[in-house]
């Protein structure tokens, strides 16, 4: 990971919160580091023994922010970090990052209601709200809050007014990076 990210220094914050709080937002500029390197975060920590599902608002970022993040752990699209979107995927049996459009996950909720293999859900981009993105948080906030306490959500936005959203989630923690 890079050192040189502002999110860096909130590494450690944002997991431990993560951890204890089991819903946290977080905004930080655009370009801190906060879609690249808050899944490698989850996923070194050891916290969350199943996948990370990474949202994404659009398909190509899905498949860029994938081959960013594999070439950063040294591996290919498709091994430890992946993707899925509409009509095409790279992931395996060893997959731990996916990067997911909405749609996408709101069709894993659909067919498959208590995500089974997912430790963590990533809502990346969330000031770039639509209507698939909003169900999906509905649907993983009320999955959350019955048969899986145990899934972690966290949503990161740069621009996102996080009162609202904070309030909606019961109150949980915010990280503000600068």
């Amino acid at each position: 990971m890079s050192s040189r990210l502002p999110i860096s220094d909130q590494r450690d914050l944002v997991v431990s919160s993560l951890k204890s709080e089991g819903r946290l937002v977080v905004t930080a500029p655009t370009g801190s580091g906060k879609s690249t390197q808050l899944p490698q975060a989850l996923l070194d920590s050891g916290a969350w023994p199943g996948q990370v599902l990474v949202l994404q608002p659009r398909r190509m970022a899905a498949r860029m922010l994938a081959r960013r993040v594999a070439e950063e752990r040294g591996s290919r699209v498709g091994e430890e970090v992946g993707y899925r979107v509409r009509f095409d995927g790279m992931v395996s049996p060893a997959t731990r990052i996916v990067f997911v459009t909405e749609g996408l996950l709101l069709r894993q909720l659909l067919s498959k209601p208590d995500l089974p293999g997912v430790s963590a859900l990533v809502f990346d981009e969330f000031h770039e709200r639509n209507l698939a993105g909003d169900a999906a948080l509905a649907l993983a906030k009320r999955l959350t809050e019955t048969s899986r306490p145990d899934l972690a959500l966290l949503i990161t936005s740069a621009t996102l007014e996080a009162e609202p959203l904070r309030s909606y989630l019961g109150g949980c923690p915010l990280v503000e990076v600068e």
